[in-house]
């Protein structure tokens, strides 16, 4: 599985797992019903076909609070693209899915610490 260790040039305390979503990105289906109950679909490309995925500390990619900050100061400049940066030096495009609720959601390991697991919602550009 892909490790992420930078992303947008922040360096992780640890790497964070990269889980791609495959589900149909490129069609979107609208549905509207007619006076006699019968169903009208309307199907169109969408213009943002990125694939999504999801940066996961799961149970050892925690990350401090400062650096949690940083993570949401860059998500918050306006259609930003960000490089993300693999365990193995590879590199990818991606956005922040700000469409989403929780872009960046941060659990403290216990209370008081400055230690998070977190999960970050992104697309693949």
């Amino acid at each position: 599985m892909t490790r992420i260790k930078n992303i947008g040039g922040i360096e992780l305390e640890s790497s964070l797992f990269l889980i791609e979503s495959f589900a149909v990105k490129n069609v979107q289906a609208v549905k509207f019903e007619t006076l006699d109950g019968g169903a009208v679909i309307f199907e169109s490309i969408k213009r943002d076909s990125a694939n999504n995925i999801t940066l996961d500390s799961r149970e050892n990619g925690w990350l401090k609070e400062d650096t949690i900050s940083k993570l949401v100061s860059i998500a918050n400049d306006l259609g930003i693209e960000v490089t993300l940066t693999t365990a193995d030096d590879a590199t990818l495009k991606a956005r922040f899915r700000l469409e989403e609720s929780e872009v960046i959601k941060a659990e403290q390991i216990y209370e008081g610490s400055k230690w998070y697991k977190v999960v970050i919602k992104m697309a693949r550009l």
